[in-house]
């Protein structure tokens, strides 16, 4: 019997709880809930939550509550169990020991929603948004991930794939019919649909910036020269001490980030060393991780003090930055030696001024730094880096066979079409490999 004929099981819940909850699935799934899970009750109805007690080498080790599922209405397909104990670790470990002396092994990360793909049961597009989904930090990511679960994007590229059928159907009539001189009407019919499918996976994978943001956060980072506030700043909009404040220049010889949600969605906020040139070899490492983390930054928040104007260091580093930039004035308790205007003349945009001390212009800026707006209403939108590479992909095999109409024959346009189609295929998984499809399931969790 093959590793995928095993009966399963995996902890499915974080350990540390009240409650953990076991999984099992495979064909033997329900023999051998029944050999560890002890009840006076011989009913086994489908989904029905049971009262019993586990029992591990002829002794009772916990009260617990276990479900049946039948094939094929599981998440898996397959006949499916559920034990739910008390979430110690002692009595985890002995109802896994016992699943496993009864017939069951351990399952590999991701080998449950593994299963529910090649069953039918979802196809890979929403496989991978089962990931997304536990991994969202914020109801945008949740949501994005539930759009993508229930269908969203699989409809979206079966829909595009559809166009190219039947420009794949049109131009191969031409092929096995050369005596009929169908090029115009071909290049009339075929054409527009291929240019109509590459139009829509541009704008599907022209979502990927909005979608990543959703996932992973919105990333924004404090810069600046020493000693201007970024410390008290990055405090005041978490609203809590987080980072070491103090007065000497050069504090803060780190990076250091949270979270704040703005609206539903995810932000890191990154706090940074002060940008100058030092003798001092830890300072220049903290100088140097200031500037990985701009690279990287969506977002960047570069403060000023106000109380002393702009400096030629401040011009320096503005110089250098290169990004979406919000002009923050800070320490504006101290007096403003400069107003909006001349702060707008030297940096090309409107300041907002702050306090870190007082707290004066908190609200003003986490509007200004929000990021954008997610609605329910909202398309399908692209999280996944590796469907990003597919869609990129699949519109330059497009873009040639577009080319092709006018330097190459029909044969060598098929070509270009069927690759595009193949492609869009590893995102939904009717076209992807053993090989592609095991990558993707390795990188969930266990009991996933």
């Amino acid at each position: 019997m093959g590793r995928d004929e095993d009966t399963i099981f995996a902890p499915s819940t974080p350990g540390g709880g009240a409650i953990s909850v076991i999984r099992i699935s495979g064909n033997d799934a329900h023999r051998v809930l029944d050999s560890v899970f002890k009840r006076t009750s011989k009913e086994k109805e489908h989904a029905r939550l049971y009262h019993g007690f586990l029992e591990h080498a002829g002794m009772r080790v916990d009260e617990v509550m276990a479900v049946y599922f039948y094939a094929p209405r599981s998440y898996t397909g397959e006949d499916m169990g559920e034990i739910h104990c008390h979430g110690s670790r002692m009595g985890l470990l002995a109802a896994m020991r016992a699943l496993s002396e009864n017939g069951a092994r351990l399952a590999d990360p991701g080998e449950f929603t593994k299963r529910a793909y090649l069953a039918g049961k979802m196809d890979l597009s929403a496989a991978g948004a089962v990931m997304d989904l536990i991994n969202a930090s914020s109801e945008a990511g949740a949501n994005a991930a539930l759009k993508q679960l229930s269908g969203g994007l699989f409809d979206k590229i079966t829909s595009i794939q559809e166009r190219i059928t039947d420009a794949l159907a049109i131009i191969e009539a031409g092929i096995e019919y050369p005596e009929e001189d169908l090029e115009a009407d071909i290049r009339k019919d075929a054409l527009p649909l291929i240019i109509s499918a590459k139009e829509d996976i541009k704008k599907l994978a022209a979502t990927f910036e909005s979608g990543r943001m959703l996932i992973e956060g919105y990333s924004v980072v404090i810069a600046g020269r020493p000693n201007v506030g970024k410390s008290s700043l990055f405090n005041m909009l978490l609203g809590k001490d987080r980072a070491i404040v103090t007065h000497i220049p050069g504090t803060t010889r780190d990076s250091l980030d949270d979270r704040l949600m703005l609206d539903g969605a995810l932000v890191r906020l990154v706090d940074t060393a002060g940008m100058r040139e030092s003798s001092d070899a830890v300072e220049r490492l903290g100088v140097a991780r200031t500037e990985e983390a701009l690279k990287s930054a969506d977002l960047v928040l570069f403060v000023t003090d106000a109380s002393e104007g702009v400096t030629e260091a401040d011009r320096e580093i503005f110089r250098g930055l290169g990004k979406n930039v919000i002009i923050v004035q800070n320490k504006c308790d101290l007096g403003a030696k400069a107003g909006a205007g001349e702060i707008k003349s030297e940096f090309g945009a409107e300041p907002i001024f702050t306090s870190a001390l007082t707290g004066e212009g908190r609200e003003t800026l986490l509007k200004k730094i929000s990021p954008p707006a997610y609605s329910e209403a909202e398309d399908v939108v692209i999280t996944n880096e590796r469907h990003y590479g597919i869609l990129d992909a699949a519109r330059k095999s497009l873009d040639s066979a577009i080319g092709a109409f006018d330097t190459a024959d029909l044969d060598c346009v098929t070509i270009d079409i069927k690759e595009a189609w193949d492609k869009l295929g590893e995102i939904t998984g009717v076209t992807a490999t053993a090989e592609i499809i095991n990558e993707i399931f390795d990188k969930f969790c266990l009991g996933k």
